[in-house]
């Protein structure tokens, strides 16, 4: 092994010992030893670093890296890690992109990874620690300094003094407004914001990123990475360690199913409404309405649909989704029920079959929840209400949470429900198929009855309640035969019916 040396170099000084360029009038030249060590590699001389240990031991790092590719035994991914993150993260974007995602997604995806590597200063492949983006995505989480200052002494906001404060689009304060349900006066112009909603935004901002926000940008940066080693880019992920977050302790935008009377009142003010939102009459939103509770597609989905993508015909009714607008990117097939293949066979009559049924810009500017708002306050439905774990909302996309939640209260195993909702494991369904208190007890009604027949002496003890402190009550059992339920808090065991 050649040993590690350090370089002569010439260097110019001013006459008070200041270093200047080369040619400066009055400079004197010095001949002095380089602060970095070196060493020939391959008949280069290759700069190390200024501790000679250290120097010594990249040396015969590179000698053998030297060794092996002459024999063809080099490291094959030293050309990319010489390539800036920067520069993989883009060729992943075309990956996407040729993947047939949507714009929205790939820039989504690309920007939560950039945040990332970022925010943690990764510049080149060697920089990435999984201990330093864990402690990122904690930090994401805390409660901040929101850095707004609101006046106090201003009662009232205009949007657009709003949102110089809160630093956002008008847009932004009047979808956060309504979203969060804020106090507000006035229409158009005349609309006004009292101190208390702006205040209660700016606070807002201060909170940290919920974990399902902070489990986006898990999945986004675990994504790259995971590309990065299918594409013999790296050798490993350094990042597989990232796990994600237990979302259900801090839910920030829960879904709520509908009940069965909601939904049919629901229709019936939307069906009678006389209002259009974005080029859709109360009919096509209630025909829209109707199909999504009863396919469960997502907007998007439902967005792209033209008549010629229904079969109306026949034993079976069916709507066709065309794979590029199905979120797993194959094509399906979705089963209509009879009365609502009725209702739009008489709704699509006399359309052209190539035309978005319900086309515009609900779907592309995300306004679907905003749309069906207005039809739940017609409808004297909530658009939110306080669950075990904060706020559920009915947006658009609790259709499909109402669509499979009704079918698992209909009966409907989890196996059929799994491939009617298009979703690759059971456990994604389970989260959309609610069940709430009243359905687990009228499930457990349905156990049959475990007690034995009782003698004579423990009929008489228990017809009196003497034996437990309890008041028993006889009632019918599921079978049929009579069965009994145990009431109070006494101590002598528990009925089945």
């Amino acid at each position: 092994m050649s040993n590690v040396f350090k370089k002569s170099v010439t260097r110019c000084y001013t006459p008070d010992g200041r270093r200047c360029p080369a040619g400066t009038p009055g400079a004197v030249r010095r001949s002095e030893r380089s602060s970095k060590w070196y060493g020939s590699v391959n008949g280069r001389h290759v700069p190390l670093c200024r501790d000679k240990r250290a120097a010594e031991q990249m040396l015969r790092m590179l000698e053998t890296d030297n060794a092996l590719a002459g024999v063809g035994l080099s490291d094959p991914f030293v050309g990319y890690k010489a390539e800036p993150l920067a520069t993989h993260l883009d060729v992943y974007a075309s990956h996407l992109r040729a993947k047939a995602n949507t714009t929205e997604h790939v820039t989504q995806t690309v920007s939560r990874v950039r945040a990332l590597l970022d925010g943690c200063g990764f510049r080149m492949p060697a920089d990435v620690d999984a201990g330093r983006a864990a402690e990122w995505l904690h930090a994401l989480r805390q409660p901040r300094a929101s850095g707004i200052v609101v006046p106090p002494g201003v009662a009232e906001f205009t949007p657009a003094q709003a949102a110089t404060v809160l630093g956002v689009s008008g847009a932004a304060v009047r979808a956060a407004v309504k979203r969060h349900g804020l106090a507000a006066s006035g229409n158009g112009k005349a609309r006004k914001f009292p101190l208390v909603t702006v205040a209660a935004l700016a606070d807002k901002a201060g909170r940290g990123c919920g974990p399902e926000t902070v489990n986006h940008y898990v999945r986004a940066v675990r994504g790259f990475f995971r590309w990065l080693v299918r594409a013999k880019r790296a050798g490993s992920n350094p990042l597989d360690t990232l796990t994600l977050v237990n979302a259900r302790v801090d839910v920030r935008r829960g879904r709520r199913e509908l009940a069965v009377d909601d939904l049919r009142g629901l229709l019936a003010a939307t069906r009678a409404s006389t209002r259009t939102y974005r080029g859709l009459t109360g009919r096509d939103r209630f025909v829209l309405y109707l199909t999504a509770l009863t396919t469960g597609f997502r907007a998007r989905a439902l967005a792209n649909l033209t008549p010629g993508d229904f079969d109306l015909t026949g034993d079976h009714f069916t709507v066709t989704l065309a794979a590029r607008f199905n979120k797993s990117g194959k094509p399906k097939v979705q089963p209509l029920p009879a009365d609502v293949a009725v209702e739009l066979a008489g709704y699509l009559r006399d359309r052209a079959p190539a035309a978005l049924v319900w086309g515009g810009t609900w779907a592309r500017d995300h306004r679907g929840a905003e749309m069906l708002r207005g039809d739940l306050e017609a409808a004297s439905i909530p658009y939110s209400v306080e669950g075990p774990d904060g706020p559920e909302y009915a947006d658009f996309h609790s259709f499909r949470h109402s669509y499979l939640t009704l079918g698992g209260r209909s009966g409907i195993d989890l196996r059929t429900l799994q491939e009617l909702a298009g979703h690759s494991k059971p456990e994604l369904t389970a989260r959309y198929s609610h069940r709430r208190l009243y359905d687990l007890a009228g499930a457990v009604e349905k156990l049959p009855n475990l007690i034995p027949a009782p003698t004579t002496e423990s009929a008489a003890l228990r017809a009196t309640g003497t034996d437990s402190g309890c008041t028993v009550v006889a009632r019918t059992g599921f079978n049929g035969g009579p069965s009994l339920s145990i009431l109070g808090n006494g101590v002598g065991g528990r009925g089945w019916g």
